[in-house]
This record gives C-alpha cells, sequence and structure tokens, in this order.
C-alpha cells in the first residue's frame, strides 16, 4: 500500500515537480555541494569541532533523532555538514530559494521541516536549528525509501527494505531530491533493472533528468559522505546517542529540557 506525503502528514508534505527536480538555483547545487578546491579534510574540520563546543553540542542533540534502528549517527551528521558547508565556512546567501546554511537545505525543505526562512530571519544559519533539520530530513527519506511511497500524482518510491541499501538512496536523495530518486527507481524499472540496487539505479539518473554533471556530483557525493562518515567514526571527539551509555543521554540534572522523539523521551541540553 502506498503512503501519500499531504500537507497533513507532517513533517511531510506534497513537493511540487520543480522543487523536487531543479538542479541549479542561485547559483548553487542542491545539496549545496562545494567545489573541490574549497574543500579541506576531515582533520581541519575535526580541528574545528575542538575549538567549538557549540557545534559538537548541537550534532549531538540532532543525532538524538536517530535510533538503534537507523542507519544514521551522529558520525553521518559530521560527514554531511562537513561535505555541505565545509562545517559552516562556506554558507551562502540568507533567505535565498537554493541552498542554504550550514547543512545547505533548500528554502522548501527547510520549510518543511519548520524551519523559518527569510532574509531577516533564516534558521538555515543557526547550526542548533540545522542539524535539526537535517537529522529530521535524513529520518523522513528513509521512510520515504522504506515504503512505497506517493511524491506526486505519477511518481511513487520504490522500497528498498534493506536499511544498508537505504542509506545510499537516502544520500543520493538528500543531495539531488526525493522526486528525482523515486524517478530514477522508476526509470530503472523501466529498463529491467532493479530499483533497489543502487548500482544498477545510478545508470538510469540521465534518463531520470539528470544532466551529466549533475549526475557525477550525486555519485561523487554519496562516495565522499561515506568515506568522510567512516573518517570522523575514528578521529571525531563527538559521541552520538548509539555511543552514549544511557545514564548520559536520559539525564535531567543539567540545564535543557526533555522531548519525546519517536515516543522516546530525550534530554535536549541548552
Amino acid at each position: 500500500m502506498s503512503e501519500r506525503l499531504s500537507e497533513s502528514s507532517a513533517p511531510f508534505a506534497f513537493v511540487s515537480y520543480a522543487d523536487l527536480m531543479c538542479d541549479k538555483v542561485e547559483g548553487t547545487y542542491i545539496g549545496g555541494l562545494m567545489p573541490d578546491n574549497k574543500k579541506p579534510n576531515v582533520d581541519a574540520w575535526v580541528e574545528t569541532e575542538q575549538k567549538d563546543p557549540h557545534k559538537v553540542k548541537a550534532l549531538k542533540n540532532a543525532s538524538r533523532h536517530f535510533d538503534e534502528n537507523d542507519q544514521f549517527t551522529v558520525h553521518t551528521l559530521e560527514a554531511i555538514y562537513g561535505r555541505e558547508s565545509s562545517f559552516g565556512t562556506d554558507r551562502g546567501q540568507r533567505g535565498i530559494n537554493g541552498p542554504a546554511g550550514d547543512f545547505q537545505l533548500r528554502k522548501p525543505t527547510a520549510e518543511r521541516m519548520g524551519l523559518t526562512v527569510t532574509k531577516e530571519n533564516d534558521e538555515r544559519f543557526d547550526v542548533d536549528q540545522s542539524s535539526d533539520a537535517s537529522a529530521r530530513y535524513l529520518k523522513t527519506l528513509d521512510r520515504i525509501f522504506s515504503k512505497e511511497t506517493t511524491l506526486s500524482p505519477d511518481r511513487k518510491s520504490t522500497p528498498v527494505v534493506d536499511p544498508h541499501k537505504r542509506k545510499t538512496f537516502v544520500l543520493a536523495a538528500y543531495n539531488a531530491g526525493e522526486g528525482r530518486i523515486a524517478q530514477t527507481q522508476i526509470e530503472a524499472i523501466k529498463g529491467g533493472a532493479d530499483p533497489t540496487e543502487w548500482n544498477q539505479v545510478k545508470e538510469y539518473l540521465e534518463p531520470a533528468g539528470a544532466t551529466l554533471k549533475k549526475v557525477e556530483e550525486i555519485i561523487n557525493y554519496i562516495k565522499k559522505v561515506f568515506e568522510y562518515e567512516k573518517e570522523f567514526e575514528e578521529k571525531s571527539p563527538v559521541k552520538g546517542q548509539k555511543e552514549l551509555e544511557p545514564k548520559e543521554i536520559k539525564r535531567g540534572t543539567g540545564p535543557g529540557r526533555w522531548v519525546t522523539i519517536d515516543a522516546r523521551p530525550v534530554f535536549i541540553e541548552d
């Protein structure tokens, strides 16, 4: 049975074909992919974390949207943060419709995740708000590709049951939009390929409307995020929910507040 995204199914919302499929807005790319000559290495990002405890806390808090069933951790967020804006050093312009802020969310996506986006107040530039929205967006994408989901009248996602395989589709969708990746699955089916195997599906990105440059970007984006994530696992000073003892997660003695995430009480530090 297909799940349809609608305005009433928060945090999901119907997204227009233009929003899902556009390649470039305001001179930047969906997913905010940085030029190669502006990307420092993971060591530099780790050094940034060590000097900025606020960013560490923001990433830790955001990672608490993930649970033991997810393939995402705080290191996934670190990898995306680094790839998207080099840990907040290349965030773009406030208020634009295209990718901007710490996690390079487009305006429609940010608003779907509950952020305010105006020239005067663009929460994509608040690392607490943007990292939280990014984590929830990853969960949204994971849900979309875990079951058949109607994205538009003529476009549905194909379920990728294996969570390890699905993670690649989620990262592709973070960069290129869920509509494009669902359409790529559709084109793969038409071509006789397995819509749940990324190595087969990626061959249909161009038939789904991606330019050759965008195809290269999507494939490279996935590769780099996985590489960065693995390196962060080895070097990062940040520990996320899966790496903390329960007593460290669910303590309420310091400044902060309790919230409910996925029906679980979680303490968020102020």
